[in-house]
């Protein structure tokens, strides 16, 4: 499965990718400069990045992804969710920067086990970049094949922490003005007092506002906040 340089694995619309400059870094600053050297090309051999669904760990993968190609440079993204479970979707990716989402989900299966060592050891023999990442550390994780464990376990591992009410306040506006949204400071105070700290679950909060405001022509206020979110 050979790729035109710069085409993703999985057919993404660019315009929708992640950049890199988006992320709210809030205390993941050394793990950015980090990814920005594997997606430079330097930093080898690679990078183990771990946190719970929403840490924003997709983001930084294909914020990545979306730095090589800004460069000229190939870059896959590989979420494994979303590809078959079958070793031959990795056959013959060639790439400057290999991000591989959700790695967990094919542990535990020998034959593609055995796919990812080989993309690992693809990577390294061709000093490319590698960016792993899961729901835990991989020293959590339990392989099938020892030697791919001891190699994923032996690569620099960053948690991805999460935003503190700043950041999800910074994050929250984003988004909004993206859907064409204000939110003033009361109401970012209103609902950030009353609703929860998750960002997937402020978000889909934000889709509902978003999508009240639409039906009704009306501006995201105190009073919608009341009763779309019962807040």
């Amino acid at each position: 499965m050979t790729e035109p340089t710069g085409q993703l694995t999985i057919p993404l619309n660019l315009k929708a990718l992640h950049r890199l400059e988006d992320f709210e870094p809030g205390a993941n600053d050394e793990l950015l400069a980090r990814i920005r050297e594997q997606a430079g090309g330097a930093g080898l051999p690679g990078l183990w990045i771990w946190g719970s669904p929403g840490s924003g760990r997709s983001h930084l993968l294909q914020g990545a992804c979306q730095s090589v190609q800004d460069r000229g440079g190939r870059a896959s993204y590989l979420p494994l969710t979303q590809l078959r479970h079958e070793p031959e979707v990795l056959d013959g990716l060639v790439a400057d920067l290999i991000a591989v989402d959700d790695v967990e989900t094919w542990l535990g299966l020998r034959e593609l086990e055995i796919a990812l060592m080989g993309l690992y050891q693809m990577q390294i023999d061709r000093r490319r970049a590698l960016l792993l990442a899961a729901g835990q550390s991989a020293s959590r994780l339990t392989f099938q094949l020892a030697d791919l464990g001891s190699r994923f376990r032996s690569l620099p591992s960053f948690v991805v922490a999460s935003p503190d009410d700043a950041g999800l306040r910074r994050i929250l506006t984003a988004k909004a003005h993206h859907r064409g949204l204000v939110l003033s400071e009361g109401v970012l105070d209103y609902w950030m007092h009353r609703g929860p700290r998750s960002l997937p679950r402020l978000l889909e909060q934000l889709a509902l506002l978003d999508a009240r405001a639409l039906a009704e022509q009306r501006r995201i206020t105190v009073p919608l906040i009341k009763s779309v979110l019962g807040l």
